[in-house]
């Protein structure tokens, strides 16, 4: 398996299958219009949200990521995103923002008290949260008997300990395909923590029936929108 770092110049290619590209219409319906709104995207890899948040008219977008790699990429596009290294915590983040973005984010996160430092450092940042993780609803065994024809397999491999199931996620493109490890958290963990994190307003979103049948009934992803008001 790959670590971040060594797929910084791969990792898009995940946004060009058929399963991300169903994400990226089921992210920006949900999201809307950004005009004169501020963006945090919190874990932003090479930048492709942030640069599609930038296209949907918000005022300013910053993008946070660990993995230098991954922020050499974003800054290499020429736009006015402003891109910045450290990790999910955000201690050292300058103001508050409309919306707080984490795409495949809280699924690193190892441990219950590691998953509640993130969300805490969201809540920190912004009121609004637009969260996109492994569906907690997963049919493992039709996301491995169509890993190909969508893009993308997930496999679980090892036991679920305190509501997080480890997993391989592996993202095929063309005669391509790379690995690396993940986990999927569980809706009522992930509600435990948004809740204790201060979010009041918690709701799961169904991205649209029109994707590719049966991808739709059998989304890899999971949108979860929360607010602190």
């Amino acid at each position: 398996m790959e670590t971040y770092a060594t797929l910084a110049n791969r990792y898009d290619r995940w946004n060009l299958s058929i399963a991300g590209q169903f994400q990226q219409a089921a992210v920006l319906a949900e999201v809307g219009d950004l005009s004169g709104r501020t963006v945090l995207d919190v874990g932003c890899g090479t930048g492709f949200y942030s640069r599609l948040f930038a296209a949907q008219g918000a005022e300013r977008v910053v993008g946070v990521d660990l993995s230098a790699e991954m922020i050499a990429v974003a800054r290499s596009f020429p736009d006015e995103i402003e891109y910045l290294l450290g990790d999910a915590t955000l201690g050292a983040l300058d103001g508050r923002f409309d919306l707080v973005a984490a795409l495949w984010l809280v699924n690193h996160a190892e441990t219950r008290a590691d998953l509640d430092a993130m969300i805490k450092g969201f809540a920190t940042a912004g009121h609004e949260l637009l969260l996109v993780t492994t569906n907690a609803d997963a049919d493992w065994d039709f996301l491995g008997t169509h890993a190909k024809q969508y893009g993308v397999q997930q496999h679980p491999n090892g036991p679920a300990v305190d509501g997080r199931l480890p997993y391989v996620a592996t993202i095929f493109h063309n005669d391509d395909s790379f690995s690396f490890q993940s986990g999927s958290w569980s809706l009522e963990a992930l509600t435990n923590s948004l809740h204790a994190a201060g979010y009041r307003t918690i709701k799961r979103i169904s991205p649209a029936a029109d994707a590719p049948s049966p991808l739709a009934a059998k989304p890899p992803f999971m949108i979860l929108r929360a607010s602190i008001d």
